[in-house]
């Protein structure tokens, strides 16, 4: 798996990601007439003090439309007295205090400097974006697509990520994170008068519906009103955790729920017709691309799990690295498994360099490697046989369509694209944008794999594989081909072990000295983890035992990270995933779950750093978010409901506009780290000499000590 790519999916966006102007504007456009909206209802002459209680606190930010969120903040916030002014300014005199100038050339930057004076709708416009980049990920472009809607923009994503409504809970801590990081970020007099009016709105949803009722202005004595229910904030907890996406919107006025469904429908049109501007096309192709990244990771987490552990120990593990590819004739898990499986049949690793010790941890980069290769794979599939769509489009029905490329095809074709291209061609640009080390032999495996009969492979599939399943999967996938670069191997073998110019001196010693390291690392990382899922096991009843590790970060700060250079053991943490099976009272041994961790990083245990674990849901992938592991390119799913280094500190720094790593540097990070198509050190882990000479010309090794050197903490 050694090659060269011509360019990354999405390349274009990171050079829009700097001009940002006209996004900017056109927000602040939708921004500005919420204001006028909301001037309209305000009763501004019978109560003066709305005025400059509306130019400090008046934000477009809760989760009711835009302009109701303006009218609750601004009666919210009480500073000093209550008492009304003399006589209140007029509206006029009002916008011309809360509509930026274009013509300010730092009303463009994205976040605000924090030594600017800025209008209210600039600082709204950073609440806004803040919120989304808290509690989603690199997402900004969804503000766009709901013209400056938030609880929109929210459904929009959520909708797009899991088909449906209602999974968004304001009382989780990654939206409580999200709501102070918008207070801070838009510069709030008093930053827990908007939380807690957003909570309070929110939760009371039935008396605000029926007091902002009517498009009229509002009489002083529903503003009272409206002031006595804020003041006796939210309601119980059950309540705020039980509301739905579908019941926020679907209890807004009615204007304000046919514009955010007149939004919704356009944006759906827009993305079916294609009417979307490049620049934003860019961007969008960008979030699509990485959440798409984490769709493939869930179903390599689930292929991990069904595959057995004495196999994926001894031979499958390797296999999967190399060419357990998500597409082919199935879905993408039984793709995984069955391209793992054919590969490892097809092209073993000479006895001589398999690893001598049994392997509990998958290699995370390489993990993210094969990942990447399916990403290209997959979209130089659907292109193929689908030449009219464009590469955006190509990533819209992969995501829409859950990473199954045979889905995509039947959704593209809803919207009148024809299929030309043939199944053979198909694979083989697939197999060769993806790095497959025989992209022929790939062609002709898939190709015969489709004539198997469906019925034979979901019985032999159906639940958690074992060795006896695996081994009769083994024995029905067609092996014998025309002669082809696979059959060849055979007759390299001897040659590449024996041949003395495949491997340098210093080449074996590394990879000796290299391979020792990675069991070092494996033994510590899985001591680490059998400590805390033992304590697992006693507070829950239940005996886990481990199934593999399957992604580790082990650079997370116990604070935050913006001063690690002050710090003399900066990373006092490590995060993890790893797959447990539960013996249950029967014995009956259950499907591995999916586990995270955070455990201390040193060597001994320490009562002041305890190491815990939690079970976590594939689905939530993209609904938290961690500092640490995003940065570093770690995909690592974290716990949707509870509390770990690198979800809070970092984020209100970055909201407050004080830490080294802004949020754009954050993404453009996450980028980087998602296009992992090249060569790695890692890959002398598994070094086989028929597949790796050209690896081995391209990377030397004149010091064994200086090369380890470089791995001096833990490599994975």
């Amino acid at each position: 798996m050694h090659g060269k790519r011509d360019r990354l999916i999405g390349d274009r966006c990171l050079s829009v990601l700097t001009d940002e102007k006209q996004d900017i504007c056109d927000l602040l456009g939708y921004i500005h007439d919420f204001y006028r909206e909301a001037l309209d209802r305000l009763p501004l002459g019978a109560i003066p003090s709305l005025a400059p209680r509306l130019l400090k606190a008046g934000m477009p930010i809760g989760f009711l439309d835009p302009v109701s969120n303006i009218i609750a903040n601004t009666i919210a916030y009480t500073p000093g007295s209550d008492q009304d002014e003399d006589e209140a300014p007029s509206s006029e005199w009002i916008l011309s205090k809360i509509i930026t100038d274009a013509n300010d050339i730092f009303a463009f930057e994205l976040p605000l400097s924090r030594h600017k004076s800025m209008t209210l709708a600039r600082l709204s416009l950073d609440g806004l974006v803040s919120f989304l980049t808290s509690h989603y990920r690199y997402l900004v472009s969804y503000l766009l697509l709901a013209r400056a809607d938030l609880l929109t923009a929210v459904r929009l994503i959520e909708r797009d990520r899991n088909k449906r409504c209602n999974s968004f809970s304001i009382t989780s801590p990654t939206a409580k994170v999200a709501l102070e990081c918008v207070a801070v970020s838009a510069r709030h007099p008093q930053p827990d008068v908007l939380v807690k009016a957003s909570l309070t709105m929110a939760s009371r949803l039935a008396d605000v519906t029926a007091l902002l009722a009517g498009q009229g202005p509002l009489s002083p004595a529903t503003i009272r009103s409206i002031a006595k229910l804020l003041r006796r904030g939210p309601a119980i907890m059950d309540d705020l955790t039980n509301l739905s996406l579908d019941h926020l919107c679907g209890k807004r006025k009615n204007k304000k729920r046919k514009r955010s469904e007149q939004t919704a429908e356009t944006i759906e049109g827009s993305r079916a017709q294609k009417k979307l501007g490049p620049q934003l096309t860019f961007r969008y192709t960008l979030a699509l691309k990485l959440l798409l990244l984490g769709k493939i990771h869930g179903h390599y987490l689930q292929a991990l799990a069904k595959l057995p552990r004495d196999g994926l120990r001894k031979l499958h593990h390797c296999s999967l690295l190399r060419g357990g590819y998500c597409y082919g004739p199935k879905d993408p898990v039984s793709n995984i498994i069955l391209n793992t499986i054919w590969y490892g049949s097809m092209f073993p690793t000479p006895q001589k360099f398999q690893l001598q010790f049994k392997v509990d941890m998958i290699c995370t980069d390489m993990l993210a490697r094969i990942e990447c290769c399916s990403l290209y794979g997959l979209v130089t599939f659907l292109r193929t046989r689908l030449p009219s769509i464009s590469e955006h489009d190509a990533i819209w029905y992969l995501f829409r369509s859950d990473a199954d490329v045979h889905k995509a095809i039947r959704e593209a074709m809803k919207h009148d694209h024809s299929v030309s291209g043939s199944y053979q061609d198909a694979y083989r640009q697939a197999a060769v944008a993806s790095w497959h080390d025989d992209p022929d032999a790939l062609v002709k495996f898939a190709m015969s794999s489709l004539n198997m009969e469906s019925a034979q492979l979901l019985t032999i599939l159906q639940g958690t594989l074992t060795n006896g399943r695996v081994e009769c999967l083994t024995m029905a996938l067609p092996h014998q081909y025309s002669p082809t670069q696979s059959e060849e191997q055979p007759q390299q073998v001897t040659q590449a072990t024996s041949n003395s110019h495949v491997l340098s001196k210093n080449q074996k010693r590394f990879i000796s000295e290299f391979q020792k390291k990675f069991r070092r690392d494996q033994n510590f990382f899985v001591r680490k983890v059998k400590v805390a899922l033992s304590d697992y096991s006693q507070q829950k009843g239940v005996h886990y035992k481990l199934h593999i590790i399957c992604g580790v970060n082990p650079s997370v700060p116990g604070g935050s990270s913006a001063a690690l250079f002050k710090k003399r053991f900066p990373f006092e943490y490590f995060h993890i995933n790893f797959l447990a099976t539960a013996k249950g009272p029967n014995s009956a041994v259950a499907a591995p779950e999916l586990f995270f961790a955070q455990c201390s990083n040193s060597v001994e245990e320490r009562r002041k750093r305890p190491s815990w674990c939690s079970p976590v849901s594939v689905t939530r992938i993209d609904n938290v978010r961690c500092f640490s592991c995003e940065f570093n390119g770690a995909k690592i799913v974290h716990p949707y409901d509870e509390s770990y280094c690198g979800r809070y500190e970092d984020f209100n720094i970055i909201a407050q506009g004080k830490h080294g790593t802004p949020n754009d540097l954050l993404i453009s990070s996450c980028h980087y780290h998602s296009d992992m198509m090249a060569t790695m050190t890692e890959d002398f882990i598994y070094f086989d000499p028929n597949m790796d000479s050209e690896f081995a010309k391209m990377n030397p090794i004149s010091n064994v000590a200086r090369e380890l050197k470089g791995f001096k903490g833990r490599i994975f």
